[in-house]
């Protein structure tokens, strides 16, 4: 299907985006050039270095040479196809402003102008708040799972994000952010409209988001998913255990001092909750025994948390 010029603006808009460098004009196609046009008039790029001492060849596109001026103006000297007339488009690059997108994104998601915008690490930024949960801004998909655990555990928890990408030049066939985050891919979701963008079908992400939840992490710390939120034993006939987000917590907590067994007071702090014993958090109702959904939690504490009564202390089971 052939993609409007718009469509072609988002689409490149991302490419460079994932880059994060300049792009030089002469790389791009005719349909890139047309979408570039209306990058610049939505004041999306800016220009970048300009090379002024070699070029690559017109015609061989194998060799740089140096750029002199002649009589004729400026031209290029390859080795091999000797002297021609130099093309500014050739010089000439640009690069996507980030804190353009940043306030694009803000605006389509009727993100406070005020909200606070936080560079995670490096490509990574959290640009604040859409329904309540944070949206998270990255380069490629990539750079989230490799920084996962500072990203969504760090010293601001960003447990069930929004996180936004360009699509990856590589697709992969698996979620990676399953059970932890709703992952938009940012040519997908987000058009240009005027000097703006606007968000695609809004309800869509909901709807996704509800199938998401759903989805088991897989196990990545032990038997634990990424965030902690599902639980993988062998010795449980109903297949994955789904945990509360305060009992995540806890058992991030036992997980990060797995080493050294602590008290329940130190444990019940780290994990920014306020019940006094870890027990606490996977007590039963009496209307919900015998539904594996909330015995399965209560399963995995007894089987993964030892407590050494006499001094008081929790630590996980070898595992």
């Amino acid at each position: 299907m052939e993609l409007t010029p718009n469509q072609q603006a988002i689409s490149l808009a991302a490419l460079m985006f994932l880059r994060g460098s300049a792009s030089f004009e002469s790389s791009l196609h005719d349909e890139e050039i047309s979408a570039l046009e209306l990058l610049k008039q939505a004041k999306a790029v800016v220009p970048g270095v300009v090379n002024s001492r070699d070029a690559v060849c017109a015609f061989c596109g194998l060799y740089s040479g140096p750029i002199f001026r002649s009589n004729e103006g400026l031209m290029v000297q390859c080795p091999d196809c000797g002297p021609f007339a130099l093309d500014p488009a050739s010089q000439r690059s640009w690069r996507l402003d980030d804190e353009w997108l940043i306030r694009k994104l803000r605006g389509a998601l009727d993100i406070s102008p005020h909200a606070t915008t936080t560079q995670i690490v490096d490509g990574v930024w959290d640009i604040g708040r859409y329904k309540k949960r944070p949206v998270v801004l990255a380069r490629r998909i990539d750079l989230v799972e490799r920084h996962g655990l500072r990203i969504f555990h760090g010293l601001e928890p960003r447990s069930q994000s929004w996180v936004i990408t360009p699509r990856p030049l590589v697709k992969s066939p698996l979620e990676p952010l399953a059970g932890t985050a709703t992952w938009w891919q940012l040519e997908d979701r987000f058009a240009l409209h005027g000097l703006a963008l606007r968000l695609l079908d809004p309800d869509q992400g909901e709807k996704a988001d509800d199938i998401q939840d759903n989805i088991p992490g897989v196990a990545v710390h032990g038997p634990f998913s990424e965030d902690f939120s599902w639980v993988h034993l062998e010795d449980w006939s109903h297949g994955p255990i789904r945990l509360t987000d305060a009992q995540a917590k806890l058992f991030a907590a036992l997980w990060k001092h797995r080493q050294q067994a602590q008290s329940a007071e130190f444990l019940m702090r780290e994990a920014g909750l306020g019940s006094e014993r870890p027990i606490d958090v996977f007590k039963l109702k009496t209307s919900n025994r015998g539904d594996p959904r909330y015995e399965g939690p209560l399963h995995a504490y007894e089987e993964l948390v030892v407590r050494q009564r006499r001094q008081g202390l929790y630590r996980l089971t070898p595992l």
